[in-house]
């Protein structure tokens, strides 16, 4: 389900914020009739996603290496290289999201 939408802090970004999104999932947002500044027309522009808790090595399974990443970045700032480390979404990175990682372990994306 669609919580919000619109065009973001930078002109060429549509932000869709999504609600209900479950484990495990994979979804598709799709805009159509797209109209850049140029006046250029795309009849549809698609975006899929992929939601995969722990998983933080993108790689659609969750094992050892989520886990060791998870740990190495304990402690650490968040930053746009590690942000995926902050499993619980608090703002810090500590032993809270290597336990949620590991209690993950084993699931994976189809």
């Amino acid at each position: 389900m669609v919580s919000s939408k619109g065009i973001g802090t930078d002109a060429h970004e549509y932000v869709v914020d999504l609600a209900g999104v479950g484990n495990a999932q994979e979804s598709t947002a799709a805009l159509s009739d797209v109209i850049d500044s140029l006046g250029n027309q795309i009849a549809l522009v698609e975006g899929r996603m992929a939601w995969l808790m722990g998983d933080t090595t993108p790689n659609r399974i969750v094992n050892s290496s989520d886990i060791g990443q998870t740990k190495t970045q304990s402690g650490q700032t968040i930053s746009a290289s590690n942000f995926r480390s902050d499993v619980n979404a608090n703002g810090v990175i500590n032993s809270s999201d290597i336990s949620l990682v590991k209690s993950r372990s084993g699931t994976a994306l189809p």
